[in-house]
């Protein structure tokens, strides 16, 4: 068998091990818990405080927007990290820094629209 082959072979058999041991542990989990339900169990855990007011409350769209512009946004970091790695490593640096630029101003277009969206403005 050829290396390639016997990488791929290994990766498989990690796959296959990895699902079969999650598999298992979530059967004995089963197997062994509780089964009861009590309307204590239901209970909304408060640290053994009783509840007040209602745990369904709706949270305003400007926190889930703002959470997910910075998603958005800090996910750069994890492109940007290998490109660095690569630039140090590279004799021809002329196409990273193209690609670093470009990247860049695909990202700065989108911190434009954003501003111009008014997206971050939460008094209106």
């Amino acid at each position: 068998m050829s290396e390639l082959n016997m990488e791929f072979l290994s990766f498989v058999i990690f796959l296959i091990l990895a699902t079969a041991l999650g598999l298992i542990l979530m059967f004995i989990s089963n197997l062994l818990g509780q089964k009861k339900k009590t309307v204590r169990k239901n209970d909304i855990y408060e640290s053994g405080v009783n509840p007040v007011g209602s745990a369904t409350r709706q949270y305003d769209i400007k926190f889930f927007l703002t959470a997910i512009l910075f998603l958005l946004f800090d996910v750069e970091i994890v492109f940007l990290l290998p490109w660095a790695i690569a630039y140090n490593n590279a004799t021809n640096t002329g196409f990273l820094i193209a690609g670093f630029v470009f990247f860049m101003a695909v990202l700065l277009v989108g911190y434009i629209f954003v501003i111009n969206s008014k997206a971050l403005k939460w008094e209106e």
